[in-house]
């Protein structure tokens, strides 16, 4: 049976410690202000005295999702490369990952107890007729902490998930305290690429509604319909009842035979 792996991702964390040194924290808060998790705070206090390395302002030119791929893919511009480099052997950045060790296996040791109740992976198969992609999750701690993220590189998928946000004053929760929140969000953050691939329309709508999908065979109709009310609310898509319909009842038609361009 195909697994969908936690890992702690160094390539993941150094990006995360790229955008704590950075200006990002602050555009993040202004997108709307919200507790971090205690370890992006810390990042961002010890790793200030960096803000002016060349990597971490190269890195604020680049949205999140252009820092994750290249993260990913190792495919830095041209002389980034070497800029990042030289910011990971930092003694800040050395230090501070050494400390936050135990916190990383921690969480992913809470995210691994959530999945390991569910096969996403044997769903997430059925639905697409077989998976040619390896499926990994990257507990991300740090930042960006308010939005997950995934792509595909090489033979993997890779989706970076934050824990659940607490509005306010309050830290985010642990992904063990709200599992159907936490399952819903990696459904969909791994089905999207999928989706994309696919080359079907509204491949993030689509994905939504296969978390929807996911979570009633998980944790049921109740889960699956109070997780499809609120994020159809928020994101104002009043026609997911319909693409969880027309997704179980396979009438949206997914190509299996699309080669990668």
């Amino acid at each position: 049976m195909s697994t969908v792996l936690v890992l702690v991702d160094k390539r993941l964390r150094l990006m995360g410690c790229l955008l704590a040194a950075s200006d990002w924290p602050e555009r993040e808060q202004a997108q709307k202000a919200h507790r971090p998790h205690r370890l992006a705070e810390t990042a961002r206090r010890v790793l200030a005295p960096l803000s002016a390395h060349a990597a971490v302002q190269a890195a604020q030119a680049l949205d999140p999702e252009q820092l994750f791929r290249h993260a990913l893919g190792g495919d830095w511009p041209d002389g980034l490369a070497e800029c990042v480099q030289a910011f990971a052997a930092t003694a800040e950045v050395e230090q501070f990952c050494a400390e936050s060790a135990d916190e990383w296996q921690a969480a992913r040791a809470d995210l691994e107890s959530v999945l390991a109740r569910v096969d996403l992976a044997g769903f997430l198969a059925g639905l697409f007729g077989g998976l040619e992609h390896t499926l990994s999750v990257y507990p991300n701690l740090l930042y960006p902490g308010r939005q997950p993220l995934a792509a595909r590189a090489g033979d993997q998928i890779v989706l970076s998930q934050p824990p659940p946000l607490a509005w306010g004053t309050s830290v985010p929760w642990r992904y063990g305290e709200r599992p159907d929140e936490v399952l819903g969000a990696v459904g969909e953050g791994l089905a999207r690429p999928l989706f994309e691939q696919a080359g079907v329309d509204q491949p993030a709508a689509l994905a939504l509604a296969a978390a929807v999908l996911f979570l009633r065979q998980a944790e049921g109709a109740q889960a699956a319909d109070q997780f499809m009310l609120m994020e159809g609310r928020a994101r104002k898509l009043p026609q997911l009842p319909v693409l969880v319909e027309s997704l179980e009842r396979g009438k949206i038609f997914i190509r299996k035979d699309r080669k990668e361009r």
